[in-house]
C-alpha cells in the first residue's frame, strides 16, 4: 500500500513541478500573456505650476501581473517538490520494511546487520 501512495505522490510531485516549468517557460521565453488579475487606471497628476499629467499604468500592471504568475509557479513548483519528497520517503520505509521482514533474528550475522542499521 504505501508502494502505491509513493508512486502517486512521486508522479503528482513531478506533475506539478513539469506544469510550473511548462508555464514559465510559455511566459518568459515564449512571451505568452499572463492572465490580468491586477487592472489599475491611469492616474493623473498636478504639477506645481497646475498643469495636469495622466500617468499610464499599463507598464506596473503588466510588471505586476507577470510577478504574480511567476511566484505563484515557484509556489507550485516547491509544493510539487514536497509532495515528490513525501513519496521518496513513502518509498524508503517501504523498502526499510521489507529487509527488516527479509532478516532471520535467529542468525548472528543478521543481528549483526540490524544493529548497524
Amino acid at each position: 500500500m504505501h508502494k502505491i501512495l509513493g508512486y502517486l505522490l512521486l508522479c503528482a510531485g513531478l506533475f506539478l513541478i513539469f506544469f510550473a516549468c511548462v508555464g514559465m517557460y510559455k511566459t518568459f521565453i515564449l512571451k505568452a500573456p499572463v492572465t490580468q488579475i491586477v487592472k489599475m487606471s491611469s492616474v493623473t497628476a498636478q504639477t506645481a505650476q497646475g498643469h495636469q499629467i495622466q500617468i499610464p499604468m499599463d507598464g506596473v500592471n503588466q510588471l505586476a501581473n507577470t510577478a504574480l504568475f511567476a511566484l505563484l509557479m515557484v509556489f507550485l513548483a516547491g509544493a510539487g517538490g514536497r509532495v515528490a519528497g513525501a513519496g521518496i520517503n513513502l518509498l524508503k520505509v517501504e523498502r526499510i520494511y521489507d529487509a527488516l521482514n527479509e532478516l532471520d533474528l535467529q542468525k548472528k550475522e543478521d543481528l549483526e546487520t540490524l544493529k548497524k542499521v
